[in-house]
């Protein structure tokens, strides 16, 4: 739930450059919960899965494996899910709407991101530091998510 609150804090301030009277502490909220009930255990045990399936990334072909799985296997239903989480939490209109739109964008911006993440994850990063390493780059991730998230709440204002 931190990164996520963080990385919602970041978007806010740094990036949609609101002060502190028009900062958003429900869509901070929003977030922490989706980190603590989504993303935090969803990746924990998808991550855990790719590992025991594909085996420590020894060799160029099971960093791609274990790439490819995580950006075709893990990351949809998981944009499916955190989209249509934020849809109940905001209570948005339509949900199922919501989530139409936002996956596509989403998951191919995804596409370049996480791949080259992902491939410095399972090649370089000892299993000791993928957490922070992790961390840093869902944190990145995850502001543009909350980017995108609210996207639709800024074109209406």
């Amino acid at each position: 739930g931190t990164v996520m609150s963080l990385a919602d804090v970041t978007t806010q301030f740094l990036i949609e450059g609101k002060d502190s009277e028009l900062f958003d502490a429900r869509r901070t909220l929003r977030w922490t919960l989706a980190g603590m009930t989504l993303h935090g255990p969803y990746f924990f045990v998808g991550f855990s899965v790719l590992d025991k399936r594909f085996g420590p990334a020894t060799s160029f072909m099971v960093v791609a494996q274990k790439t490819a799985a995580a950006q075709f296997i893990l990351f949809p239903p998981y944009l499916a899910a955190l989209f249509g989480l934020m849809g109940v939490l905001e209570q948005h209109p339509n949900i199922a709407e919501k989530v139409r739109t936002k996956i596509p964008e989403a998951f191919m911006s995804g596409c370049i991101y996480w791949p080259l993440a992902n491939s410095i994850n399972f090649a370089l990063v000892p299993a000791s530091l993928r957490v922070p390493y992790l961390a840093t780059s869902a944190g990145i991730w995850n502001s543009y998510l909350s980017w995108e998230n609210a996207r639709d709440v800024r074109e209406k204002i």
